[in-house]
């Protein structure tokens, strides 16, 4: 596995949504890609694969520009799942599932990696039914899942555990960290800032036009938050240990204007 290299991205939208983006994400990182709604989040996301949306710079896997390749090609690099990621309704959960292993070039054992996908994320039990018939969070549980069959060493999730209930939101990322911690790059939205301290290793606020990249601890400071969201909060670290954030006040009826911060050490 190679790293993920982010090179003057920008998204555009009839304007730069943020100021050019140069990272380098090596494998074994997650990346919650957090702030303000509209402030480019997905896509961002859209960028790195360079489908979906105006962009300029480059997101290239070690020397292969991402933009450049066919869909087949890309299967076997960047999984991604998104908002409204699509599946026929007449197709069996186990069969969408299995379309990401397909896509990645696992035809041979798509029905196991599917699964054992599924089985993972605790909804074995649907595979049989139609995709038709699931809810919401059921839904995207199984898009989750196709993400998982597929095994590309670049996972791009936006916002995956929006509709889930508490259990299966832990379930979720679980997985997406087992992920990370086996040498894959899993790059994901999220709202819940207490997740994101909880379970990135490094954190991306793009917020008022700025795009700024380090860890946890580093970025996601009460100052940080006052800006981007006009929210008082306290980060403190939980009887347990974990990194927590309690959400005191609203400091302003909407976010003060965002300043980049001091770029934050890698």
């Amino acid at each position: 596995m190679t790293d993920l290299v982010l090179d003057q991205l920008v998204a555009h939208r009839g304007r730069p949504l943020f100021a050019p983006i140069s990272e380098q994400i090596a494998p074994g990182t997650l990346v919650g890609v957090v702030g303000p709604n509209g402030a480019g989040k997905s896509s961002l996301l859209s960028a790195i694969i360079g489908r979906g949306i105006e962009h300029s710079g480059t997101a290239r896997y070690g020397t292969t520009a991402l933009g450049r390749l066919r869909p087949r090609q890309l299967a076997k690099v960047v999984s991604f799942v998104g908002q409204d990621t699509f599946a026929p309704n007449d197709l069996r959960v186990r069969d969408v599932v299995a379309v990401g292993a397909r896509a990645a070039g696992h035809s041979a054992d798509s029905g196991t990696r599917s699964m054992r996908a599924l089985d993972r994320l605790g909804v074995a039990h649907l595979a049989e039914r139609s995709y038709a018939r699931l809810s919401g969070g059921e839904r995207q549980l199984v898009q989750v899942a196709r993400s998982l069959a597929q095994g590309a060493p670049v996972m791009l999730l936006d916002e995956p555990t929006s509709a889930l209930d508490l259990s299966h939101q832990l379930t979720v990322l679980h997985a997406l960290k087992e992920r990370a911690s086996a040498g894959h790059i899993v790059v994901v939205t999220i709202h819940d800032l207490t997740q994101a301290l909880r379970w990135a290793d490094r954190v991306a606020v793009i917020a008022g036009g700025a795009a700024t990249f380090g860890t946890p601890a580093d970025v996601l400071t009460t100052g940080l938050i006052r800006q981007v969201y006009g929210v008082t909060a306290e980060v403190f670290d939980s009887p347990s240990g974990s990194p927590t954030l309690s959400l005191v006040r609203v400091s302003c009826p909407t976010a003060t204007t965002f300043t980049r911060p001091r770029r934050a050490a890698s």
